[in-house]
């Protein structure tokens, strides 16, 4: 390979981890809403929809939907523009706030949020792929064969970078939006006679518990907004490749779902395609949906890592998430999807609030350009706001102290407070 075979190959896997996005690279805001369109139409959304079922009354469903979706929207929307300003991934960003060696924490744990993410996704990629095989040739493989398989492939998407998952989402949205149609169809041509099977749904979530849930599934994408919208060449681009996406969008999602999983009384989202009569398309769904929803995982974790140890390639580190990720699909983390996706809108949303809060309040919308130039250590301010905001959250779901009734909002206003009144005080913010 001679050394314009390695420059294109350099400028090919080069996602700027530690650098501003350049001016000539930047895009419009149909290509980043485009990834996130098929964020918001892929399987986490159709699991939260189908789980929310479980809320039984359509009213409080529907109350929560809007909700929760809103607080990621928003969330999302205030993040991008603080990416879109100053073109720095989200690790790069997290250094003003929590400082250096605090930034490696908070990107370490949104990376173990996202292996998280990616067993979910593999286990699901797998569990439609075997049957869409003995779908086609009636014979049953083994389900671990394409489980594996789908971790290859969504690791692949992860490794090329932004560029490869931006053209992955241009050919999956169709597909999605076809088959998204087709289900709308499927239910509302059927919908009494599917009624009449559809056993009662037991009311076990309470209307907070389920706009948390709607938080938690995306919330870890609303936190690393930034690390899309630093392509993006306005304001205007980034506040509308977050906000239409994850309200309408995912919005629409949940919706059908939900309904869906009435009508069935499924809650597995395979199996309720499968029962509304969808068969191949549904399964198609599936393995489109949960290919780009990984690449995108897996992308955002080798973000997060090579910023934290820049001496591995961002490549190399999306080969070992993909393995990691994959380990995890191995270990039944679908079985424990709700106490998973709460939990994250607990954890993660006081991160965005102090992001939120240092860079419009403290910083009053102006951080220098390298990263890291508000000196060096850890910020021990931030991590007692993150405590606190995760500690009343969690508080609050127990029952014990809660303000709003939502954890999520809870958890984000306590820890995006806390930090502003502590800098006011005048506390050292870097030690």
């Amino acid at each position: 390979m001679d050394a314009t075979d390695r420059a294109n190959v350099h400028d090919l896997l080069e996602d700027y981890a530690t650098k501003p996005v350049p001016p000539e690279v930047s895009v419009g805001a149909l290509k980043i809403a485009l990834i996130n369109t098929a964020l918001a139409f892929s399987l986490p959304a159709f699991l939260v929809g189908a789980q929310l079922s479980a809320v039984a009354e359509p009213k409080k469903i529907a109350v929560a939907i809007v909700i929760g979706s809103l607080i990621v929207a928003v969330v999302g929307t205030v993040v991008g523009l603080v990416g879109v300003r100053n073109r720095l991934s989200t690790y790069m960003l997290l250094r003003y706030s929590f400082g250096p060696r605090g930034a490696v924490l908070v990107n370490l744990c949104m990376a173990l949020s996202l292996f998280g993410w990616f067993g979910v996704n593999v286990h699901l990629f797998g569990q439609a792929g075997s049957e869409l095989f003995e779908s086609l040739t009636g014979i049953r493989p083994q389900r671990w064969i394409f489980v594996l398989s789908g971790g290859v492939l969504m690791t692949a998407g992860a490794i090329l970078g932004f560029k490869s998952i931006q053209r992955l989402a241009l050919y999956i949205v169709p597909i999605q939006l076809v088959v998204l149609a087709l289900l709308m169809n499927s239910i509302f041509s059927g919908g009494p006679q599917l009624v009449t099977l559809a056993p009662s749904m037991p009311s076990s979530l309470t209307l907070g518990e389920a706009i948390s849930a709607v938080v938690g599934s995306f919330i870890v994408a609303a936190v690393v907004m930034s690390d899309f919208t630093r392509y993006g060449k306005t304001w205007r681009d980034s506040a509308i490749a977050s906000f239409v996406p994850y309200f309408f969008a995912a919005t629409l999602s949940y919706s059908v779902a939900a309904f869906a999983a009435i009508l069935t009384g499924q809650t597995d989202v395979i199996e309720l395609m499968l029962a509304v009569g969808l068969g191949v398309f549904a399964l198609a769904l599936v393995i489109f949906s949960s290919w780009i929803t990984n690449s995108v995982n897996l992308y955002g974790c080798s973000l997060s890592i090579a910023a934290t140890f820049p001496r591995f390639g961002e490549w190399q580190i999306a080969i070992a998430s993909g393995i990691a990720g994959t380990a995890v699909a191995f270990l039944g983390i679908l079985q424990h999807f709700i106490d998973f996706i709460f939990s994250l809108s607990v954890i993660f949303a006081p991160v965005a609030g102090i992001f939120v809060t240092d860079y419009f309040l403290v910083h009053r919308g102006q951080y220098g350009r390298e990263a890291g130039s508000t000196g060096s250590g850890i910020s021990y301010i931030a991590l007692l706001a993150w405590a606190l905001g995760v500690g009343v959250g969690y508080a609050g779901a127990i029952g014990f102290l809660s303000f709003s009734g939502i954890a999520a909002c809870d958890s984000l206003l306590v820890g995006a407070l806390s930090y502003w009144v502590m800098t006011r005080a005048g506390s050292p913010r870097f030690k």
